[in-house]
């Protein structure tokens, strides 16, 4: 069958080199070299990986879903062996080794500082989410403009306390915003503070129950422990947490255009 050359990531030539790893469809991962960089590769399908039924596959989720655990799985393995790192997205394919070896010429004035900017980093998922009951439950202790609402509603005839009741609920929203930025202002600073340089990722219509918003943070990979034990002061009793997962691989701050 013909095949392609599938790019997981991109290394120093003259960097470590691990051995044993196995990539898509179980092919060996080598490294290719050109210049002073080197690519970590593997032979991949046409019939699978070529731009028309990749295009296809990517909406098959019984496809693809294995495929970019095995992807997240092999660079894993190389940010924990190979430093500096630049990891790839998934479905990086080139036609052949020698243009695999041409991006890594082309592109090394590009490639090289972020190689120098990623030297000893990893990057961690930071997100805030909201209890809706607990922040609603605080917000009505320490609102005076929601405890004002409330009592003139209960002293109210029936049409006025309907209309009292609508400008209540708008209260709310917008104290319920202006709860989530500050929550929001709390992580930067906490995050910042513990050495992080922060991404502010688009939330998407099912981002998941409470989230509020969501960070890739780059920081130094000793200071993961540091990172873990972020918390956003004072918010937690005002229905907020702060959920961290990582290390991983940068792939937010290490994007590399494929050919």
């Amino acid at each position: 069958r013909m095949s392609l050359v599938y790019v997981y990531a991109i290394a120093r030539a003259d960097g470590a080199h691990p051995d044993g790893l196995r990539g898509m469809d179980d092919a060996a991962v080598r490294r290719e070299r050109a210049g002073a960089l080197a690519a970590f590769v593997s032979d991949v399908s046409e019939a699978e990986f070529a731009e028309v039924p990749l295009n296809a596959n990517l909406s098959d989720m019984t496809w693809l879903a294995p495929r970019a655990v095995r992807h997240q799985e092999v660079n894993a393995a190389l940010a924990a062996a190979v430093d500096p790192l630049v990891p790839l997205s998934f479905g990086t394919v080139f036609r052949d080794r020698g243009g695999v070896e041409r991006m890594l010429r082309e592109r090394a004035a590009e490639i090289g500082p972020r190689l120098d900017a990623l030297r000893g980093k990893a990057e961690w998922i930071a997100v805030v989410r909201r209890d809706e009951q607990s922040a609603r439950a605080a917000l009505e202790t320490a609102s005076e403009p929601l405890r004002a609402l409330r009592s003139q509603i209960g002293a109210a005839a029936p049409g006025r306390a309907y209309l009292v009741t609508r400008r209540l609920d708008e209260t709310m929203r917008q104290e319920l915003r202006s709860s989530d930025a500050g929550a929001i202002a709390a992580t930067v600073e906490t995050l910042e503070a513990a050495g992080g340089r922060l991404f502010r990722e688009p939330l998407i219509e099912d981002a998941g129950v409470g989230m509020i918003a969501r960070f890739s943070v780059l920081a130094d990979r000793r200071d993961g422990a540091a990172l873990g034990r972020a918390e956003i002061g004072g918010w937690s009793d005002r229905g907020y947490r702060l959920e961290l997962t990582g290390p991983w691989p940068a792939y937010r701050f290490a994007t590399v255009t494929a050919e």
